[in-house]
Order: structure tokens, then sequence, then C-alpha cells
């Protein structure tokens, strides 16, 4: 009987102790999903073996995923993805996609700014710009969340920026894609810029050593010595709206 009391008291205290983690072992979030898929009809199999307006398709988004969130050990990872998920192991070829699917890439880049700033600082985010090549409308579905808040960082370290999804139609102004739509429809030709956010970054901001804040200027993560590394999304520069496969 005494021992099963020890026992139950030693529980006890393990458990406080739990409840207690030490400063240094506390780490920011990286950004959250934003998933989205698309259907359609490819017009380049419209043959007289398939349904009218071409073999049906479906399509769901893995490239330019967020960024992963720093730590103790360093900076986050570009494009990290979702940790679940395997991140950037899921990207993929973007020449097979284009093979596979109506779509053409028009860039795939890291996006620059979208880390939160720390002594150690969030990984950069990524934009896709797509456009999609179909003869008659798509229709897009999407789950997720991280427009509105980035990624939490920690210790004095800023958060990233959040989720920006656009969809650029002929004639029309700018859409923002919402984190829960179904049924959005795409039309021909239309422009997809999808940026993912940015991971939260670890500590305090001035505690960044020189030579890491050089290699962010030098590798586009950071756009501008001494400023914010994360520009609110108002103040980050949209992708121009340029048809088709043309320069720009």
């Amino acid at each position: 009987m005494p021992q099963t009391t020890a026992r139950k008291r030693s529980s006890k205290r393990s458990s406080r102790r739990w409840r207690q983690p030490a400063p240094t072992a506390q780490w920011p979030a990286g950004a959250g999903a934003f998933a989205s898929q698309f259907k359609g009809k490819d017009p380049r199999t419209n043959t007289s073996t398939n349904a009218p307006g071409g073999k049906p398709f479906i399509w769901h988004f893995f490239q330019a995923r967020p960024g992963g969130g720093a730590s103790p050990a360093g900076d986050g990872w570009p494009g990290a993805g979702e940790w679940q998920a395997a991140g950037g192991i899921k990207f993929g070829s973007l020449e097979v996609t284009e093979v596979r699917f109506p779509l053409f890439f028009r860039r795939h880049e890291f996006r620059p700014d979208s880390g939160g700033a720390g002594k150690f600082r969030g990984g950069p985010g990524g934009v896709a710009e797509i456009v999609v090549e179909t003869a008659e409308p798509a229709v897009g579905n999407t789950a997720g969340d991280g427009v509105r808040y980035g990624a939490c960082g920690i210790l004095g370290g800023s958060d990233g920026t959040p989720h920006r999804y656009m969809l650029y139609s002929e004639g029309q102004p700018p859409r923002a894609i919402k984190t829960k739509e179904v049924g959005l429809v795409i039309h021909p030709n239309d422009v997809l810029v999808l940026e993912s956010g940015g991971g939260g970054g670890w500590g305090d901001p001035g505690g960044r050593e020189a030579a890491a804040a050089q290699r962010d200027l030098k590798n586009g993560f950071v756009t501008c010595a001494g400023q914010v590394p994360h520009p609110p999304a108002s103040r980050v520069r949209p992708s121009p709206r340029d048809a088709g496969r043309g320069p720009g």
C-alpha cells in the first residue's frame, strides 16, 4: 500500500513537470494548409474517341507549399509544406504536370518577404502562377485556413505572411479565392496566382547574424535590407495579369 501511494505521488509530480516546458523547447508554427482541386476537360484530347470537349481531368494543387517554422536549431525550411504531407516531396515535375493537364506554369518560385523575422527566420512560402488552358469553364474547390492570420512566431519572432490565392479573369477585377469554396468557376485562359504563407520566426530579430541576413538578401528570401521581412498583404505587389504564354 505505501508503495502504491508513492507511485501516485510520483506520477503527480511528473505531470506537473510536463506542464512547464523550458522556453527553448517552444517552436513556432509553420503555415497551415490551403488545398485546392480543379476539374474540367482537356481540349487537347478532343478526338472522336473521347467525350465532346475533351477528356475529363481532376488536378490537385501540390506546388508552392507553405514555409516551415523556425526553431532553436535554425531557420525554417523553405516550402516545407505541412508536416504530415512530406512537404516538397509531393511537388512533382511541372513539366509532367503541363503534359498531363491543360495548365501552363508561368512561374513557380519562393515567395519573397513571407517568412517571419527572428533570430532564426521562418521559411518562405511559394508562388505559383498558372494559366488554365481549357476551352470551356473548369470548376475549383478549396479547403483550408490561413488567409487571415499567418503562422505564429515565438519568443520575439514575427508571424509569417498569410496565404493569398487570387483568380484573374479577362475583363474582371482580381478575385480573392476563399479557403472554403465549392463550384468556383474558372474560365478559359484565367490565371491563378497562388501564394502560400511563410513560417513563423524564432527569437528576437535583433539577434540575427549579419551573415545570415546577407544570405536572405542574396537568396531573395528578403528583398530589402532593414525591411520587415513580410509586409502586409496590401503592400505585396500582385502579379500582373498577362494573358497566354507571352513574356513577363
